[in-house]
């Protein structure tokens, strides 16, 4: 049987307008929430069991100083105690946005553009 796939080496990391602060991902990470958290393989069938939720998929979590700190799908309330909690560790606010806002031609659009854009806000709660 013929080999359908090839190996693609590396050689550099791939670019990205994404270059996490290290305790930022170690916080999430510590929270359950990994960089990248895929919820579901299928979109429409993930709003299809949980229609009453919130669902972000390849949402964007700012902050006013880090900028964009973490990003994958999310899904309220569900995953509110943990970004609350996260919020409280950071003691910063988490803006949370939609994929495209924070992405292309938005990845340096600045904290007062992403602020309006935030579907979500979590504000620390000391």
């Amino acid at each position: 049987m013929k080999n359908l796939f090839n190996l693609i080496k590396l050689t550099k990391p791939i670019e990205s307008e994404f270059e996490p602060e290290q305790d930022f991902a170690e916080v999430f990470e510590r929270h359950g929430l990994r960089m990248g958290r895929m919820i579901s393989g299928s979109k429409s069938g993930y709003m299809e069991r949980y229609p009453d939720n919130l669902v972000i998929f390849n949402a964007n979590v700012i902050t006013k100083n880090g900028g964009k700190v973490w990003y994958g799908d999310l899904s309220f309330p569900p995953d509110t105690e943990i970004m609350q909690s996260i919020c409280n560790t950071l003691r910063t606010n988490l803006y949370v946005i939609k994929e495209m806002d924070a992405r292309f031609e938005n990845e340096n659009a600045g904290i007062a553009y992403w602020k309006e854009k935030a579907i979500k806000v979590f504000k620390p709660i000391i």
